[in-house]
């Protein structure tokens, strides 16, 4: 029994901080209205390193992982790959840039550039 719930512990924190992101625009906005949530566009590069510490670190974390899951459906484009169709209107100078968009396709705000995930938080939590 103790075997198990150490391997159930493990299991839990192993997944914690992993975030469901898709690249269909169009489906993700239709679950947006459905659910009530703006949507968290991320914008990123396979080259990017700022993108990847983002990735691989600060989206990870617990606090920052469950916020972002129970506020958002999350949408990813690496600009770099032809096959993620970026949808238009949204412009960047760079990446990683994340746009937050309204279940009513609205641009609600924009955050440009990597952060740690206590300011990622508070910047998401600013834009309304």
């Amino acid at each position: 029994m103790k075997k198990l719930l150490v391997l159930l512990s493990t299991v839990t924190i192993l997944f914690a901080g992993s975030l469901e992101w898709s690249n269909d625009y169009n489906k993700r906005l239709d679950q947006a209205k459905k659910e009530g949530k703006p949507v968290l566009m991320m914008y990123h590069a396979s080259w990017c390193p700022e993108c990847s510490y983002m990735k691989e670190v600060i989206f990870k974390d617990p606090k920052l992982s469950e916020y972002i899951q129970s506020h958002y459906k999350l949408l990813a484009f690496d600009i770099s790959k032809e096959k993620d169709k970026l949808p238009k209107g949204y412009s960047y100078k760079g990446v990683p840039t994340f746009f937050i968009i309204s279940p009513d396709g609205k641009l609600l705000g924009k955050i440009e550039g990597a952060a740690n995930a206590t300011l990622f938080q508070q910047k998401l939590e600013s834009i309304k």
